[in-house]
């Protein structure tokens, strides 16, 4: 045991200043890189660079973030991440879309031979986003996962439909994209919202009608891109207060809001619904009846975008900032 241990006392007084020094140096930068470091300063630079590009651009988003500090070694945590979009309408408040927390990792291990990896997670809309960013040369992949996502909470949603929205989201997201670009795009995404539901009897339609709560139940998405196009692959929702129907496709842009959605969404109401009472026979109309229906007459568009079989067809076209709504009945 002497022996051994005065070989291994030759050892380290040997090679203790090879080995000590730069452990000591990686003990160091891990303790006070976190502490020292400006990450006001990378907020700022982060938050002025998007708004800069914005209006260069002509976009009409704004980043805020409300604090940045340093996750691990390698990575950032973010809270209060808001972004702002301009509204579809004048008078209107802008579109926020606002994150909890969120944390960025970049991986060292890739960096040696080239790659640049981040892996990043978000506390969001009640739920949690996670995946990865991978830069390869000059392709990027994108993989992501939903869990949890608490549609009343989404306030663009909310806004479109003009009425409270329930239900809990989670998919995936797998896209590669060729020279880093999001209009050559391929990949697969899928999406389903469990316990799904519309209205809560309380809020009005156009300030006009309160809609009962109206239940969808689960509505499954998934679509496949191949060079920037995304195709619909099913989208599709039976509840027993409403069937629903799509198709179409979304053609994919480098900001997700300039997007290109060319949609047809159908839905129609059930007659189990439109009995439920007196406020539904009268909103939808009993089946049979031949009095008009007050949602119809609520808005011109809705009666014209009504089919003979009772199904309401929309189509759904424009950037996703500005999404229109027209009938397409015919």
């Amino acid at each position: 045991m002497r022996e051994r241990l005065a070989a291994l006392r030759e050892v380290l007084i040997k090679y203790g200043d090879v080995i000590g020094y730069p452990l000591f140096y990686v003990f160091c930068l891990a303790i006070f890189a976190p502490i020292t470091f400006p990450y006001d300063k990378v907020k700022e630079r982060v938050v002025s660079s998007f708004n800069a590009d914005q209006l260069a651009s002509g976009g009409q988003q704004e980043l805020q973030i409300e604090s940045l500090s340093g996750y691990w070694l390698t990575g950032v945590r973010m809270t209060g991440v808001t972004l702002l979009s301009a509204p579809s309408e004048a008078g209107k408040p802008p579109t926020k879309l606002a994150i909890d927390n969120a944390s960025v990792r970049y991986s060292v291990l890739p960096a040696l031979i080239g790659h640049s990896d981040l892996g990043f997670d978000a506390d969001a809309f009640g739920g949690e986003v996670s995946g990865s960013f991978e830069v390869h040369g000059k392709d990027k992949l994108l993989e992501a996962t939903l869990d949890g996502i608490d549609l009343a909470k989404i306030t663009t949603l909310v806004e479109v439909l003009g009425v409270p929205v329930e239900g809990k989201l989670g998919g995936s997201v797998h896209l590669t994209m060729p020279e880093g670009r999001a209009s050559k795009a391929t990949g697969q995404v899928s999406f389903e919202s469990k316990g799904t539901s519309v209205g809560d009897g309380k809020a009005k339609i156009k300030g006009a009608l309160a809609l009962p709560k109206l239940e969808i139940g689960t509505i499954a998405i998934t679509a496949d891109a191949k060079d920037g196009v995304m195709k619909l692959m099913k989208f599709a929702a039976g509840g027993k207060d409403l069937d629903l129907q799509g198709d179409g496709r979304v053609t994919l842009r480098e900001q997700v809001t300039e997007s290109l959605w060319d949609l047809q969404v159908r839905f129609r109401i059930n007659d189990a619904y439109r009995v439920k009472n007196d406020i539904t026979k009268t909103l939808f109309g009993a089946p049979g009846s031949s009095a008009p229906a007050l949602f119809e007459l609520a808005d011109p568009k809705i009666g014209q975008s009504k089919r003979a079989d009772g199904f309401y067809v929309w189509s759904v076209r424009g950037a996703l900032a500005r999404l229109d709504f027209q009938p397409a009945a015919r």
